[in-house]
């Protein structure tokens, strides 16, 4: 208790569960998610990809991508979005939500 604490905790930080997109293309291969269906944070969760995350899932652009799917994330990064949509598929981003009026 007398050791002084230091250092920044934002308490508006957002928690976003990272998946890259070779680990994606794994789980497609083998057969665990369906390439012709929405990719979106539940999908992700149920095979074991996205781990926490209340906020949602950013998808971030390391490893090869080939299969042409629809992505229903809260974030993208440069790279993960041109490799997607280079592949012949869609990323969507939603607004965010606003907090609801008291």
């Amino acid at each position: 208790m007398r050791i002084p604490k230091r250092g920044f905790n934002n308490i508006f930080a957002k928690d976003y569960a990272e998946v890259n997109l070779g680990l994606v293309q794994k789980a497609i291969d083998a057969g665990k998610l369906d390439a012709n269906g929405v990719i979106d944070h539940a999908a992700l969760k149920a095979v074991g990809l996205a781990r926490g995350g209340k906020d949602g899932v950013r998808l971030l652009g390391k490893g090869a991508f080939s299969a042409k799917v629809k992505f229903v994330v809260a974030g993208v990064s440069a790279g993960a979005k041109a490799a997607v949509e280079q592949a012949g598929g869609s990323v969507e981003v939603p607004a965010p939500k606003a907090a609801a009026a008291e």
